[in-house]
């Protein structure tokens, strides 16, 4: 199916217009973005360069020089540069240097954010930013050094911006009730319930965008196998899981199984380091040592062409992953949606091409599997049968991918806009996390009620505002320009 070039304005109605159109609550909850929306912020720059996992080897200056981190520095959550006594090694020699390091997507935002004039940035050692590119030494600190992200990062073939989870890292604390609260308690409660509307509309307008820009590049079913391979690899192995769908294209991976769901799996799992040795001395009872035994007839014939390619055992996180998450199970599900053809791409597509708008039990249905080969009643290897048969995708995981793949990949690939009230209004609420419950505090009060957030689209809209607003805020709401946006007639 051909992809359009851009997400009808009629889709989101309620989110922001470029143009300037009225919302039903005229609040400019929402800033304006350029066409199509960057894929990343200096939030994702920050917590890249914050943590040693996602920060890249093979940093250097933009004279040329090899960079060491030895502390990256503290996250700043108040005015002035974005970390605060850092030291790094630089060059032959590792000298040490010593001090503030900021943050920018560009070099030249150095300027246009006046931090030149600026006496708080006067110990700034590092100028860090994603593109490369070079300031005057008159415009930064004395010896500041000049870092570019981007080189590095490409050079890894599995990285991604979606793989970083912000809500991993650093919240700025608020002690006092924010300003946006007084404003909100000034609103009506359906000005309240438009303002999360309006927000958790552009939230979906802006993934809508992201995923058209990509199914543009490389197809739409390969990015509906990619995007669904990381949700199901949730947050702890979200990034291998992408690698897994890049490492082995749809195409591919169903020439090579012709179909079967479990000559994919046995695919996937070894590609991963995954499929046990069906040789070794374990306690497996019979059907587990006949089913790997089945696995690995399918991968050992192939898997020549591919051990030069496999990941690494132990770049697999396992601690903490409940039974029935574990990449194990995921990995059979991934084979059930995407071995068999027609497969959930064709499905989606199927729903875009059609006139009337899909139910939401219909796009949840999608993650009804068929009983899968082994592990509809295992949880792993080494355990027995379970009493129950256990789902391969929950309802939780399943709610979570219609809300933040499905019904934007309908929007990308040109379904009706006349689906989307249908939809939008029936989107089934993920659960309440910390995230929602914190912004919902901000914004509302500790004695408010959760009905008004209760419905799937005002969760978006509160995830929404605390990336916009509280996410990247280190003035302790001094300087946020969401109390006066809101009030904007």
């Amino acid at each position: 199916m051909e992809v359009p070039t851009g997400i009808a304005l009629d889709w989101f109605p309620r989110a922001w217009r470029p143009e300037g159109r009225r919302q039903p609550l005229p609040c400019g909850v929402c800033e304006a973005m350029p066409v199509p929306p960057p894929m990343f912020t200096e939030r994702h720059l920050q917590c890249i360069w914050a943590d040693a996992r996602l920060r890249p080897a093979g940093l250097v200056t933009h004279a040329g020089e090899q960079v060491e981190v030895e502390h990256p520095g503290e996250w700043n959550t108040g005015p002035g540069p974005d970390f605060l006594n850092a030291a790094l090694r630089v060059g032959p020699e590792l000298r040490r240097i010593a001090g503030d390091i900021e943050i920018h997507i560009r070099p030249a935002d150095w300027q246009r954010h006046r931090h030149a004039a600026d006496v708080r940035y006067q110990r700034v050692c590092a100028h860090v930013s994603y593109y490369p590119g070079t300031l005057s030494a008159a415009e930064l600190p004395t010896g500041a050094l000049q870092i570019a992200l981007r080189p590095a990062l490409d050079a890894q073939a599995d990285f991604s911006f979606d793989n970083i989870d912000l809500l991993a890292y650093p919240i700025a604390a608020r002690a006092t009730p924010p300003p946006c609260r007084a404003v909100m308690q000034s609103l009506t409660p359906a000005q309240r319930g438009a303002v999360l509307d309006a927000a958790g509309e552009t939230r979906l307008q802006q993934r809508a965008r992201i995923l058209q820009a990509a199914m543009l590049d490389r197809g739409p079913a390969q990015v509906l196998y990619e995007e669904t391979m990381a949700a199901l690899g949730y947050r702890p192995n979200r990034a291998l899981f992408r690698r897994l769908a890049r490492l082995l294209p749809l195409d591919t991976l169903r020439e090579i199984s012709g179909g079967c769901p479990v000559r994919a799996y046995a695919l996937l799992m070894g590609l991963a380091s995954l499929l046990p040795d069906p040789t070794a001395r374990r306690a497996w009872d019979d059907e587990t040592k006949s089913f790997l035994r089945r696995c690995w007839d399918a991968w050992w014939p192939v898997s020549g062409e591919w051990l030069a390619r496999c990941l690494p055992r132990s770049a697999w996180t396992m601690a903490g992953i409940r039974p029935a998450n574990r990449p194990e199970r995921r990995l059979m599900a991934a084979a059930l949606l995407f071995a068999p053809t027609p497969g959930l791409p064709e499905k989606i597509v199927m729903l875009a091409r059609g006139q009337d708008a899909p139910a939401i039990s219909d796009l949840l249905a999608l993650f009804d599997l068929p009983d899968a080969p082994y592990w509809n009643q295992r949880l792993s290897f080494a355990t027995p049968r379970t009493p129950e048969p256990v789902a391969l995708v929950g309802a939780a995981r399943a709610k979570a991918i219609l809300i933040n793949l499905l019904l934007p990949a309908l929007a990308a690939l040109g379904a009706p806009a006349a689906h989307w009230t249908t939809l939008l209004d029936k989107l089934p609420a993920e659960e309440s996390n910390q995230l929602i419950q914190q912004t919902a505090l901000y914004l509302f009060g500790p004695d408010h009620t959760p009905r008004l957030y209760r419905t799937g689209l005002r969760r978006q809209g509160l995830i929404q505002i605390h990336h916009d607003y509280c996410l990247g805020d280190r003035t302790l709401c001094e300087r946020c320009p969401l109390p006066s946006m809101l009030q904007t007639p």
